[in-house]
């Protein structure tokens, strides 16, 4: 697949506000979120212990890591801290009508 292949994700309607929705983007679990009216995607696993970020808390743009707290912002995958220090993947999304569609590569 090119880098700038896009490939639908889910429905407006099925990612409420600070909502997620755990998706596979070309063979990588993708975490799809929604927070400040914004949507955004993130690998999903933690860069401190490779657990799912699946089930973290989403505010204010950004997830918090359900297993040992680290935190990390959606928009450019920065943690806020330890325990993480190595930043997530981050992947390019749109919107077309009602469907999020979400890039296939991450963000380089």
């Amino acid at each position: 697949m090119s880098q700038d292949e896009f490939v639908a994700a889910a429905k407006v309607t099925d990612l409420p506000e600070d909502g997620q929705k755990t998706i596979s983007v070309d063979g990588q679990s993708v975490l799809l979120c929604r927070s400040d009216g914004q949507y955004f995607a993130v690998q999903n696993r933690c860069t401190h212990d490779m657990e799912a970020l699946t089930g973290g808390t989403v505010r204010k743009c950004t997830i918090v890591c359900p297993m040992h707290g680290a935190r990390f912002s959606l928009k450019t995958g920065m943690p806020f801290g330890p325990p993480a220090f190595e930043p997530l993947s981050t992947y390019e999304v749109r919107l077309v009508g009602d469907s999020i569609e979400v890039r296939t590569q991450p963000n380089p």
